[in-house]
């Protein structure tokens, strides 16, 4: 994707892009200030990066970074059918166009060129990481599929509104996390930067949040609707704390088990080099190990 199209799609981000027009929220309304800060204050107490920062710190690696990579990947590809469902739960119309709008994001908007996980498949490119199927394919899917359940099991239209909010709400962090999870050698951080994914998401994630504290504000009214939005508000959260925990273990074990088989092949390589620096090397030693036997 060349410079132009990306400058495309961000510009007006400093001008406060919006993902549709909104009169009523927008970014200077003082409910949207007050409560965005509110819940980013509330999921900050579950502190959810402080397991994958530390494993990011002390175990950075390209066999670090591809766990997150594949981790990520399959997140970015879940992320549209996830909404898309949540979507599907509520019955009213005005919700449902509010609510699908960053899946459409998600998706590209009006240009398939950025659907958000080939823009992601094409920056790790650039700093040589891959997506592989590995453990934390199967193992991140496991998490996925308990934040279906917990879809599933969301009966209330103001807990679907709560569940997507917190989605959202520390996506700031959850990209710089990734960044950072990224970034295997110290020439990956300018690379990654120019990315279209990178830029993209930096410019845009801010306009997610407002959104979906909108959403809040418009469809979460009386003390009941919001008790049921933050019970689903919380289970998001946990969703984002068992995801990153994960990676981190994930971390730690792809480079045990990558250390353990590095130390297999040094000592397999080290009896080679003994048993032949035991073999006989002239004639005279041959005839002397014969005479030996």
């Amino acid at each position: 994707m060349n410079q132009q199209a990306v400058s495309l799609q961000i510009e007006g981000s400093n001008n406060r892009r919006y993902l549709i027009p909104d009169m009523e929220y927008d970014y200077d309304n003082k409910d949207v200030r007050f409560w965005t800060k509110h819940f980013m204050t509330e999921a900050q107490k579950r502190n959810v990066f402080t397991n994958i920062n530390t494993i990011i710190e002390y175990k950075r690696s390209h066999i670090a970074a591809e766990a997150v990579a594949a981790a990520w990947y399959d997140f970015a590809r879940h992320v549209p059918n996830f909404i898309t469902r949540a979507v599907s739960q509520t019955d009213d119309p005005e919700r449902q166009h509010y609510l699908i709008q960053i899946a459409y994001d998600e998706l590209g908007g009006r240009d398939k060129e950025f659907i958000h996980s080939k823009l992601f498949l094409e920056a790790i490119d650039e700093i040589g990481v891959k997506a592989a199927h590995n453990l934390s394919t199967s193992s991140i899917r496991e998490i996925l599929s308990v934040l279906d359940q917990t879809l599933a099991n969301t009966k209330s239209q103001y807990g679907i509104v709560g569940l997507l909010l917190s989605f959202e709400i520390i996506a700031e962090e959850n990209i710089e996390t990734l960044f950072r999870g990224l970034c295997h050698c110290d020439d990956c951080a300018d690379v990654l930067s120019a990315t279209p994914f990178f830029k993209i998401h930096r410019a845009d994630e801010t306009e997610h949040i407002r959104h979906s504290v909108a959403g809040f504000l418009r469809f979460c009214r009386t003390e009941t609707q919001r008790e049921e939005f933050k019970r689903s508000f919380d289970d998001g959260i946990d969703f984002w704390h068992r995801f990153w925990d994960q990676i981190a273990r994930l971390i730690t074990l792809e480079s045990a088990l990558n250390a353990a088989a590095t130390n297999t092949t040094v000592a397999v390589q080290q009896a080679h080099r003994t048993r032949v620096a035991d073999l006989p090397k002239t004639a005279t030693d041959v005839d002397n190990a014969l005479c030996a036997g």
